[in-house]
């Protein structure tokens, strides 16, 4: 659920951490898997039209437990009467677009987290089968590609 500017400081913990019990520099993201929510449509209204109540269900459940906290950049103050929306969800934690988008912000976790293995949450409550198989089909045939001559590993 975090921020990328929020994990950026726990995988840092982690690597000075993990550096300090081994003896030896561990690098950034190392060790580390990253859960993400993933949908892939063909626009951004698509994408949002077919996810946002599907997510929020998922996310109404979490945070009625969490609160919003965790969803906050470092530093960051929630705002007085702050609702759970989909508008505050989206730049902050989800994979949810275009496949250009998508993989755009897949880069971002790559380039700021040296990220090495990404767990895909594709399967929300009210989400229809069949729009989570044409979510996945965009992922696998337009995403990754992008990035198989990386290292980062998809699950």
């Amino acid at each position: 659920m975090p921020t990328v500017k929020e994990l950026k400081q726990r995988f840092e913990l982690y690597r000075d951490k993990a550096s300090e019990a081994r003896g030896v520099e561990v690098p950034l993201g190392q060790g580390i898997a990253l859960v993400r929510d993933v949908y892939v449509a063909e626009t951004m209204e698509e994408a949002r039209a077919d996810f946002e109540e599907a997510v929020l269900n998922t996310y109404r459940w979490i945070c009625h437990w969490r609160g919003l906290s965790n969803l906050l950049d470092p530093g960051e103050v929630l705002k007085e009467g702050q609702e759970l929306d989909f508008d505050f969800l989206f730049h902050r934690n989800m994979l949810v677009g275009t496949p250009e988008y998508v993989a755009g912000k897949i880069q971002e976790l790559q380039d700021e987290l040296n990220l090495e293995t990404l767990l895909l949450w594709t399967n929300h409550s009210t989400l229809p089968h069949e729009k989570i198989m044409k979510s996945m089909k965009l992922f696998t045939e337009e995403v990754m590609p992008k990035f198989a001559k990386t290292k980062l590993e998809v699950n």
